[in-house]
This record gives C-alpha cells, structure tokens and sequence, in this order.
C-alpha cells in the first residue's frame, strides 16, 4: 500500500507514518511539504490514500482539498487539520474529502478513521454529528420512505462514491442518479451528501 502524507510540520511527519503502519502493516509513506509538490508526486506515483493538511503553505482553508480534487477527482483523500469546528468539517466534506480527521483525536481514534477511508468509505469525526445544529431526518430511528434502488443509490453515496461511480456500480445513467438523490435529500430533510451522511448516522436510520 502506498501513502502520500502533504504536511509542512515535521512532527506529523513523523507520527503519521507510524500511524499508518499501525492502521495497515506494511505501506511505503512518501511525505511532501507543500501541495504543489504533492500534486506532482501523486501524478507521478498515484498512491492508494492521500492525508493532506488544510494549513498548507500558500492554501487557505479547504483551499487545498479544492485545487487537489482539480487535479484527482476521485483519490481518496483523509484530511488531517488542527481545526475541528463544523463548519470546516462539512466545507472539506462538501469538497470532495473522503473523510476528516482533527488532529486532536487519538490514534487508536486516526487508525479507525483511516480504515474506514481506506476501504472506500467516509469517516465524518463526532464534532461534526454532535453539534445541536446538524441536520435532522425526517424519521428519526426506523425507515426512510425509499425505493429499493433509492436505498441502493443511499448506501452507495454513504460510502463516498461518487455519482458516476454509483451509476457504475448499478449500471444506471448518471443522470438517473442524481434524481435518486434529489429524491433522498427530500425524504432526510437536507441538501448536500455531507449532511444525508451527517444526518443517517446521526439519527440511526435503518435502510431495509
């Protein structure tokens, strides 16, 4: 397995690597200090994750998971950052991220998230799933009101596949796809894929 760590702080540098060989066993780690330099390692050797920092030189923000995802639209990104407020949490999600991970949170916590990103799904950190004001579904715990491939198309976008990935996997247009998911937003109360996954996990909505 190959990892590319983009992080400017030499501590993390040297934490994160052993956190992924405690999450994976074996990985070769390839660290870069600034996302330019990322950019053009991943083009030359695409690794299997990416764990970039948001307080990269020169990025502001979510700045650097956008003008990454411009350039890899669909490499899973774990986003590490010191900021564990919700708004960046759902800013960074709603770009493209595969997950985010403070980087408060203790290892054992880092190692789980990074398993469930390596394995193709989206690991959305507590911070963003207490906060009083996250979206809430219309039926709290039991059945949402879908069809059998609404469900489908659901349990796909919890996995953080995207629409043409989805429209793949069930091989439907990708078109189609996005009038499932309207459909899902509608029945969950919300907008965006960060807040249907917020708002599934959140309120412990079964899927038949």
């Amino acid at each position: 397995m190959r990892v590319l760590v983009i992080d400017d702080h030499p501590l993390i540098q040297e934490i994160v690597p052993a956190v992924l060989v405690k999450a994976f066993g074996e990985v070769v780690v390839d660290t870069q200090s600034t996302l330019e330099a990322g950019i053009e390692r991943a083009a030359a050797e695409p690794p299997d994750l990416v764990v970039l920092d948001l307080g990269l030189p020169g990025c502001d923000g979510i700045d650097a998971m956008s003008r990454f995802r411009m350039h890899f639209p669909q490499m899973p990104v774990a986003v590490l950052s010191a900021r564990c407020d919700r708004e960046a949490i759902l800013g960074v999600l709603d770009a493209g991220a595969s997950g985010y991970i403070p980087k408060t949170s203790k290892p054992d916590v880092m190692i789980a998230a990074l398993r469930v990103i390596e394995a193709g799904g989206t690991y959305v950190p507590p911070e963003a799933l207490d906060e009083p004001s996250a979206p809430r579904a219309r039926r709290r715990l039991g059945r949402l009101d879908l069809t059998d491939r609404q469900q489908a198309v659901l349990r796909l976008i919890l996995k953080g596949y995207s629409n043409e990935r989805i429209a793949a996997e069930l091989s439907i247009a990708p078109n189609t796809v996005k009038q499932h998911a309207h459909a899902i937003f509608v029945a969950l109360g919300v907008s965006t894929r960060t807040e249907a996954i917020i708002a599934v996990r959140q309120q412990g909505i079964a899927l038949g």
